[in-house]
């Protein structure tokens, strides 16, 4: 079945370049560059206080900030989200395949791909590496990079750890496409690694466009900077490793422009969920929001957005709803291509928004950890199922979901950190979106688009 969609896709790209002009400019490139567990209140241009980030902060303020644009509650369902412009709580990833399988997905870089693009991975892939889920069979020409979280091969996550456990205790393998390489980078130069390898892309005399996903270990813990950064920051080794990503920023921002190609450049800089807070001195902050990673408060979900293409995206501030499933169609518009039959379903088409600052067309998510827990509808949000963090910090012992029954209300326009519970006044609206809500979460589970 993805088979015969790419034939057809490519029939269909070769039209559409066959009546482009001579004279048109030089095809879009995309670098998407993806942090891993950043807050929304860790950066200057998001109103941090603690971290410096020149770099991340340029890019802003020359380009479009968005302030209510949302990942998954959780790394891996982020990637799906973004890799396949569906809802991550679709059925291939439900509770008894929450690792899931791509299936007949017509992933970003395979669709990229057909349109002439040259397509990496650099940085963590969290999608499975069984039999056709590698990267290099989802559309990549190259992976440099791990196969998931930092955590995974080494000491339980918790305080005790991070404080007192070596660099080397964690073993976490480097891939070179289908080769593991064994832990042969220490954590500390992941994000150094990563960078060189997209400048090399960048400097590289290939012709064909580029589509780069750069997608950093950091800042999830166990966090590390390189020898360079170590004290750079008054924040700690958290603000060491922030001020090394915003480095990396700058590096492939200089890069661009001394090879000529920061005009047809789209850059974005964003993150898969919010902070792993309960690790405090370890990891960011999502002020002024309610709650961290693996919580579907805003601050689970809100993460900066940032993105910058000089002289067509005007510098703005843009307070529109987007989700990392959006980023699909958004894409397959601004390089001239038709999403294809039966593919990223959910996924809206924001390039009116980035391009004009037009209104976004998206209104409603649904917000999921495991389940579907939350539900929002404009400015209205409702909690049918809420939890402060994933576990107990010391113990590793995971921390259930509360039910809300009635479910709570928010308004967030008015109350960004969900402080105030309006369902008291507003009954109406609660019973409202709770329809709203059970017919969107039908319609995600029989693959119907909501």
């Amino acid at each position: 079945m993805k088979q015969s969609l790419m034939f057809l896709l490519l029939g269909s790209f070769w039209i559409l370049t066959q009546s482009a002009s001579a004279d048109e400019k030089a095809p879009l490139n995309i670098i998407y560059v993806l942090a891993d567990d950043l807050g929304y209140g860790d950066l200057e241009c998001y109103g941090s206080k603690l971290n410096s980030t020149p770099n991340i902060d340029a890019l802003a303020s020359g380009g479009l900030r968005m302030t209510d644009f949302h990942a998954s509650a959780w790394c891996a369902p982020s990637r799906r989200g973004l890799m396949t412009g569906c809802h991550p709580n679709r059925p291939w990833h439900n509770e008894k395949g929450r690792w899931g399988k791509l299936a007949d997905a017509v992933v970003i870089p395979e669709l990229l791909k057909l349109g002439g693009y040259r397509t990496a991975l650099i940085g963590k892939w969290h999608l499975e590496l069984s039999a056709g889920l590698h990267p290099l069979d989802q559309g990549f020409d190259y992976w440099c990079g791990t196969k998931g979280s930092n955590d995974w091969d080494g000491p339980a996550p918790n305080y005790e750890s991070f404080r007192s456990a070596p660099e080397l205790a964690w073993k976490t393998p480097l891939y070179m496409n289908r080769e593991n390489l064994g832990p042969v980078v220490p954590q500390s130069g992941f994000t150094k690694r990563y960078t060189e390898e997209v400048v090399k892309i960048i400097r590289s005399d290939n012709k064909q466009p580029f589509f780069v996903y750069l997608a950093h270990n950091m800042p999830h813990v166990p966090v590390f900077a390189s020898k360079e950064f170590q004290g750079a920051s008054d924040n700690g080794v958290y603000g060491d490793v922030l001020a090394e990503l915003d480095w990396s920023v700058g590096e492939i921002v200089r890069a661009l422009e001394e090879t000529g190609q920061r005009e047809n450049t789209l850059l974005v800089f964003t993150s898969d969920n919010g902070p792993w807070s309960m690790f405090t001195e370890f990891s960011g902050i999502a002020r002024p929001l309610r709650g961290q990673k693996s919580t579907t408060w805003e601050g689970g979900t809100r993460v900066p957005f940032i993105v910058s293409w000089p002289g067509v995206i005007r510098p703005a501030t843009h307070a529109g709803l987007m989700t990392h499933y959006d980023v699909y169609a958004t894409l397959a518009s601004l390089v001239g291509m038709e999403l294809p039959a039966g593919q990223a379903i959910d996924s809206l088409d924001m390039s009116e928004v980035w391009l004009k600052q037009a209104a976004s067309p998206r209104s409603n998510h649904v917000y999921y950890f495991r389940d579907a827990m939350a539900y929002r509808n404009a400015e209205y949000k409702i909690h049918l199922k809420t939890r402060e963090r994933t576990r107990e910090p010391e113990t590793g012992k995971r921390e259930p979901s509360v039910v809300q029954m009635p479910p709570l209300l928010f308004n967030l326009k008015r109350d960004p950190g969900e402080k105030r519970n309006l369902h008291g006044k507003h009954p109406e609206i609660t019973e409202r979106l709770m329809q709203e809500f059970e017919a969107a979460r039908k319609a995600i589970q029989s693959w119907e688009p909501f």
